[in-house]
């Protein structure tokens, strides 16, 4: 029976000091820190990552969010799955041009010669224009008079003191049309013009040696 008692005081004793202990922990929270709280927090967002991520994995929960593929005006979209190449920049093709015809410059012969041979139409007086020479000079440096017949395959002596011709060289306007008469060369063709060389009237004309002209042909005097 004192045992019994013994054991009711004891039961006792326990039962009141786990009330007292119930009680100090209810009423005095135990003292939390910044750095507790700061893990606090870190580890709720790790959580609720893997929450959403697990969801995301299973089909449900937090939705998936695709991002919408940008377009090229002209190009399809690419269909769920594939990779998006961007087109090849289009090839231009650089304009082809022709190659230009060389142009054609006509001069005189160049420089003055010291000598020329007279063809079939021409005459002392045609030459000092063509040559811009002294006609004077000319005729006695060649021991001619004014009215000297020159035959054709005459060489004539060219001065060259530099004293220009003293008069019009031209004779006719050019460049121009001509039509060829009985008679005609390009020899004579180019005395009737004055200043004109025959040489440029074969290179515009496209003539080639002997350099015959039928007559009513319209050649071209440049």
């Amino acid at each position: 029976m004192t045992i019994k008692r013994f054991l009711v005081v004891l039961v006792t004793v326990l039962t009141a000091f786990s009330l007292a202990a119930c009680e100090l922990s209810a009423s005095t929270p135990p003292p939390t820190s910044p750095t507790s709280d700061s893990a606090m927090s870190t580890l709720q967002a790790e959580l609720g990552n893997i929450a959403t991520q697990t969801a995301a994995a299973g089909g449900g929960g937090a939705p998936v969010i695709t991002p919408t593929p940008v377009t090229t005006p002209g190009v399809q979209a690419p269909e769920s799955g594939e990779a998006t190449v961007p087109p090849p920049p289009a090839a231009t093709e650089e304009p082809t041009s022709e190659p230009e015809e060389p142009v054609v410059v006509f001069t005189a012969t160049p420089g003055i010669p010291k000598n020329y041979t007279l063809e079939k139409g021409e005459f002392p007086f045609c030459i000092a224009r063509r040559f811009d020479v002294d006609v004077g000079e000319l005729l006695s440096l060649n021991g001619l008079g004014t009215n000297s017949i020159v035959p054709v395959g005459f060489t004539l002596k060219i001065p060259q003191t530099g004293n220009n011709f003293d008069g019009q060289r031209a004779l006719r306007k050019h460049p121009t049309d001509y039509t060829v008469v009985s008679g005609d060369t390009i020899y004579s063709v180019a005395c009737l013009f004055g200043d004109v060389d025959p040489s440029a009237i074969a290179q515009a004309n496209s003539l080639k040696k002997p350099y015959n002209l039928n007559p009513g042909k319209t050649i071209r005097i440049p």
